[in-house]
C-alpha cells in the first residue's frame, strides 16, 4: 500500500483497500488512455430487456451513437442523443466531462456492431451478437480475444494506465448469462438502466439460452470464452483480452457497471495474475442501487479487484433528466464511473465531483440547447 496516500472525498472504495490505494497512488497525476468498446446484441431488441434507447429497435443505435458523442461531441448515426424512454440522457455526458477535464485520448473499439459508428474506430473482426436464446450468441470469440490481448499490450506502451469501458445495450442480460454459466453468481444480481429491473424476464431468457446451448449454471466455470460464445455479447472478448494484455505492464481501470463485472470474472478466471493491477471504476448510483448488487458480485469473483466509485450526485441539478439518476435510472454506462475515477486520479485530486458536475451541465446544455430553469 502507498504509505500516507489519502483517498479524496470524491471517491470511495469497496473491497481490498490496500490494492485500491496502491493502484490509485501509482496513477496519481499520471497520463491515462481511455477506450470504449461498442457492440450490438440482438438480445437488446427483445421488448422489456433494455431501456438504453427510446424503443427496442433504437437500442441498436445506442453504442454507436455513444461512440460518436465521445469522439466528436455529436451523434451522426441518429438524431439527438441516446435516451431512455423517460427522456433521460446517456451517461456518455459524464464520460465526456471526465475526458475533457483530464485531456485523456479516447479510442473507440468495435467489438461487433450492426449499426456502425460514423467515426474512426479500431476494428477487432467481431460480428454483432445474436440473441442469447439461440445458445450461440457470439462468433469469433477466441480469435477476437487473442487480437485484443495484442491491442491491450500496445495501448500500454507510452501510457501510465488504461481505462477499458463499454456501450452495449442489453449487456446486463448477457452479463448475467455469462456469470451464471461460470457459476460466479447463481441469482440475478445485475443492474438495469430502469429503476424497475426486469429480473424475471432476464433470468427466463438466460435459462432459455442455457437450454439451447446445452449448458447449466456453473458448467462453464473454467471456460469463460465458451460462456461468451454461447450467451455473451461481442464486447466481452475484446475487453477481456485488452485487460489481460494491458495489465501485464500498467494499471487498468475497468470502467462500467455489472456488465463489466462479467468481463472481470472472465479475465480473472483466465489470468488471475491481473489482481493487484486492476480496479473496477464505477459510480455511487450503481453501488447503492437497491435492485442489484455489484458488491456481492465483486465478493464472489475476488476481493482483490476492488471497486473504486465516484460519489457523483445529481440531486441539486437544475435538469430533471440528470436528477433522474438519483431516482434509480441509468446509474452507469459508457465508462462514466471509470473515466471519472481516472479524471480525479490523473489530476492528482484537483478534479472533484463538483467540477465534474459543472462540466456535465455545460455539455448537457450544449448538446440539447437548453438552459437551466
Amino acid at each position: 500500500m502507498a504509505e500516507g496516500f489519502h483517498i479524496p472525498d470524491s471517491l470511495s472504495i469497496y473491497g481490498n483497500e490496500d490494492i485500491a490505494k496502491d493502484v490509485l497512488s501509482r496513477i496519481w497525476g499520471k497520463r491515462g488512455i481511455f477506450t470504449c468498446t461498442v457492440g450490438n446484441t440482438l438480445t437488446s431488441t427483445i421488448p422489456g430487456v433494455s431501456d438504453a434507447g427510446d424503443t427496442p429497435e433504437l437500442t441498436l443505435f445506442t453504442g454507436p451513437a455513444d461512440a460518436e458523442l465521445l469522439s466528436c461531441g455529436r451523434t451522426l448515426c441518429m438524431k439527438g442523443i441516446p435516451i431512455n424512454p423517460g427522456g433521460i440522457p446517456t451517461p456518455a455526458t459524464l464520460t465526456m466531462a471526465a475526458l475533457e477535464l483530464s485531456d485523456m485520448p479516447c479510442f473507440i473499439v468495435n467489438g461487433g456492431c450492426k449499426v456502425m459508428p460514423q467515426v474512426p474506430y479500431i476494428e477487432m473482426g467481431g460480428e454483432y451478437g445474436d440473441m442469447i436464446t439461440t445458445g450461440h450468441a457470439v462468433k469469433n470469440v477466441r480469435e477476437v480475444f487473442e487480437k485484443a490481448k495484442i491491442l491491450g499490450r500496445n495501448l500500454a506502451r507510452g501510457h501510465d494506465f488504461l481505462v477499458v469501458s463499454e456501450s452495449v445495450a442489453g449487456g446486463t442480460t448477457t452479463a448475467l448469462a455469462v456469470m451464471m454459466a461460470m457459476g460466479v453468481i447463481k441469482e440475478n444480481l445485475v443492474s438495469s438502466s430502469s429503476p424497475k429491473n426486469p429480473k424475471e424476464l432476464k433470468t427466463n431468457l438466460v435459462m432459455e439460452g442455457f437450454k439451447a446451448a446445452g449448458i447449466e449454471v456453473g458448467s462453464l466455470a473454467h471456460d469463460p470464452l465458451k460462456a461468451i460464445e454461447c450467451v455473451g455479447d461481442p464486447m466481452m472478448p475484446v475487453n477481456v483480452g485488452m485487460i489481460i494484455g494491458a495489465a501485464e505492464s500498467i494499471p487498468v481501470i475497468v470502467g462500467g457497471g455489472t456488465q463489466m463485472s462479467a468481463v472481470i470474472a472472465c479475465a480473472y478466471e483466465l489470468e488471475p495474475s491481473i489482481k493487484g493491477n486492476v480496479i473496477h471504476g464505477t459510480t455511487r448510483w450503481l453501488v447503492k442501487d437497491a435492485a442489484s448488487n455489484v458488491c456481492k458480485m465483486n465478493d464472489s469473483i475476488t476481493n482483490d479487484i476492488p471497486l473504486v466509485y465516484v460519489n457523483m450526485d445529481y440531486s441539486e441539478s437544475p435538469y430533471e433528466g440528470l436528477q433522474a439518476y438519483e431516482w434509480g435510472y441509468i446509474k452507469e454506462g459508457v465508462g462514466c464511473g471509470g473515466s471519472s475515477v481516472a479524471a480525479i486520479a490523473s489530476s492528482a485530486g484537483k478534479v472533484d465531483c463538483n467540477i465534474l458536475l459543472k462540466k456535465v451541465h455545460e455539455i448537457y446544455e450544449g448538446i440539447l440547447g437548453v438552459q437551466p430553469k
